[in-house]
């Protein structure tokens, strides 16, 4: 009776102590989601960041990149860019590879044993130089990941796919040397089956935004990709960071204001548009932080992944998160 008395003491005092900070609780709920997030902008949570460099050695040490989120089933998975070491230097460029990390509730996230899960190229393979920029989608029971692969003028996007998140396979090059883009989205649009990538050309700054089309996976026509322009905004400012979803009945595109070195000031906004191609901007200060990705995780609630503000390609970034309570709608400023 004394030791069930004393266990019963301890799971009483370890639950109280917790009780002070919700945030602080390993696993947090929608309903605990709901009363943490922003009603009119997104908040960022005070526990940032949510993920980090690795240790020193480790093959993430040098700055944590761009990123996907996407919920399968009760899981949350994020895909990142890393870097080994991080400097202005091409040995620095090729330790970048893609990373792969959990987490239950969307705030708190474990690292995968299996890391890097997309890792670059080996001999003369075309992604030898690095693999960077990954996004994910998640169909017909199978986590399709496009990335961009190589540096400069000779990368382009590849393609790879796994059954379990964790194991993929590589399927090669779809770019055939467009060399010079970063930043891939993929919209798989259900009422024609097309494909969309929207992606940055390098070779068209300070208007670099595009979008080529394709019947499957693989097959876009970059060729015939059009450019796309955001009514609204103050070119020729760079806007670059593109992440499209539907909702809502209308497309909407996250993007940032691109400012060169570091994007210190730079934020994250957001245009709608009715056929994926001619955008009006609505918003252009949702956030202020770089590479804004953005996931609903419930018909009210949204969650942003963000860099820290001012080190874009810096050593040391990591990923934080903000959140979100509301339609996206309301959001909109009528810019």
């Amino acid at each position: 009776m004394l030791l069930a008395r004393m266990l019963l003491i301890l799971v009483v005092f370890l639950g109280s102590s917790n009780m002070g900070n919700a945030e602080t609780k390993p696993f947090t709920t929608l309903d605990q989601l709901r009363e943490l997030a922003g009603s009119d902008h997104f908040a960022p949570y005070s526990n940032n960041p949510v993920l980090q460099p690795g240790a020193k050695g480790s093959w993430d040490a040098g700055a944590l990149g761009s990123m996907t989120v996407l919920k399968v089933g009760n899981t949350y998975h994020m895909y990142y860019e890393a870097w080994g070491t991080r400097g202005y230097n091409a040995q620095d460029y090729n330790s970048l590879q893609i990373g792969h990390a959990t987490s239950r509730d969307g705030l708190h996230w474990i690292k995968d044993k299996a890391n890097p899960v997309l890792p670059k190229g080996t001999g003369s393979a075309w992604d030898r130089d690095g693999t960077w920029d990954p996004f994910v989608l998640y169909e017909d029971g199978v986590f399709k990941m496009w990335y961009g692969g190589g540096m400069d003028d000779h990368g382009g996007w590849g393609y790879a796919v796994s059954a379990d998140g964790v194991h993929f396979v590589k399927k090669g090059e779809i770019t055939h040397g467009l060399g010079a883009v970063e930043d891939d989205h993929v919209v798989h649009d259900k009422t024609t089956g097309h494909y969309f990538m929207y992606y940055w050309d390098r070779k068209h700054e300070p208007y670099g935004l595009y979008r080529a089309e394709s019947l499957n996976e693989t097959d876009f026509d970059f060729a015939h990709a059009e450019p796309i322009r955001i009514e609204g905004l103050d070119y020729p400012t760079m806007y670059k960071f593109t992440h499209v979803i539907q909702n809502d009945g209308k497309w909407v595109l996250f993007f940032g204001k691109f400012v060169r070195p570091g994007c210190k000031g730079s934020s994250t906004g957001f245009a709608t548009s009715q056929d994926g191609l001619h955008w009006k901007a609505r918003n252009k200060n949702l956030l202020i932080g770089i590479d804004g990705e953005v996931l609903k995780v419930a018909d009210d609630i949204w969650l942003m992944f963000y860099g820290r503000d001012g080190f874009f390609d810096q050593a040391g970034q990591d990923i934080r998160v903000a959140r979100y309570k509301g339609k996206l709608a309301d959001l909109a400023k009528g810019e």
